[in-house]
């Protein structure tokens, strides 16, 4: 399988790496800053251009955008148009307007269109499909992500913003909690509502950069979820005492499923761990599938569905589902996204 990308910038790092691990071929990556450009290639021996188009015009099997968040839509939209499968970073774009005009393209051209939602293809995050069905009727449930920042970060954050107010730059909801919401999507249906929310910032980062969300929303199958996400200075708290606390918690009159995900940048030394409370055997049963890279299992999941296969990949369409509860909840706190 060949795989072109375009952006050089970190989160591409991880989608070279996962490629070339898997012995695929990485054609060419293009980033509009040459420096970018030239260090990507030569240590990931590829061809390089600071022109997407040229790399569009390209023949491939896929094509990665991995560019910031902001830029998702534009470059995708010219990836579908230009007759290429994708995978797309997430969120799939920054509104739910954008991503429901991308998702009619995808429709239309009917090309393979993935969204890089890659906790899901944990083995573990999959196996937790089958403890989530087990609760019976969901009642309530919890979805928490925590993750350790040192508070001098934040200097960064605000010089840049006051030097850049445009720069494409988001906060913890958006980078990090938008791959909960998917999973909490994904096992628990639809969002019939947000009932509330509230974002906070530090000085001179709002509209552009929260560090603590929370939502309360109410789901159609009548359960009630809390939603929290933040980025604090705490790093002997979570499941395994690292600062990384992420928990996906459904609750119901027969069980209590759990999912604690793991730090992505650390599969060689965590792993997801899914449990499940079942009341009517009054036993717990746990589940941890071992070191699994999550990059390096989407592409390989790609290219099963390249050649047919039904994947647990997430989907344009799903990729809207979880831009348009971002748009809500940003909505319910009165802030813009």
């Amino acid at each position: 399988m060949k795989v072109n990308i375009i952006g050089a910038g970190n989160i591409a790092d991880y989608h070279a790496r996962s490629i070339k691990a898997l012995g695929y071929q990485l054609g060419i990556v293009a980033d509009e800053n040459e420096n970018s450009a030239k260090r990507f290639a030569e240590k990931y021996g590829c061809r390089w251009t600071t022109d997407a188009a040229l790399l569009l015009s390209e023949k491939s099997d896929l094509v990665t955008v991995a560019v910031p968040n902001a830029y998702h839509f534009d470059v995708a939209t010219a990836a579908v148009k230009a007759g290429h499968a994708v995978l797309c970073e997430k969120p799939m774009t920054r509104s739910a307007e954008h991503s429901k005009q991308l998702a009619e393209l995808v429709r239309q051209t009917e090309k393979p269109f993935f969204v890089g939602y890659m906790k899901r293809v944990h083995p573990t995050v999959r196996k937790f499909e089958e403890y989530a069905a087990r609760i019976g009727n969901m009642r309530s449930g919890l979805v928490r992500v925590y993750h350790p920042t040192p508070q001098d970060s934040w200097t960064f954050v605000r010089d840049r913003l006051a030097q850049f107010p445009d720069a494409p730059m988001d906060g913890v909801f958006v980078n990090a909690g938008s791959h909960m919401l998917d999973l909490l999507l994904r096992f628990a249906g639809p969002v019939k509502k947000v009932l509330a929310a509230r974002m906070q910032y530090q000085e001179g980062c709002c509209p552009k950069v929260d560090q603590m969300t929370h939502a309360l929303l109410e789901m159609e199958n009548g359960a009630t979820v809390t939603v929290e996400c933040g980025w604090l200075p705490l790093f002997g708290v979570g499941k395994r005492e690292n600062g990384w606390d992420e928990l996906l918690e459904l609750r119901g009159d027969s069980g209590l499923g759990t999912l604690h995900t793991t730090f992505w940048e650390r599969p060689q030394y965590e792993s997801p761990v899914a449990e499940l409370w079942d009341e009517s055997l009054k036993t717990k049963e746990s589940y941890n599938a071992g070191m699994v890279d999550n990059f390096e299992e989407e592409y390989r999941l790609i290219k099963m569905a390249l050649s047919g296969e039904k994947v647990p990949l997430a989907t344009a369409d799903e990729a809207l589902a979880v831009d348009r509860l971002i748009d809500d909840i940003f909505a319910a706190a009165s802030i813009r996204s």
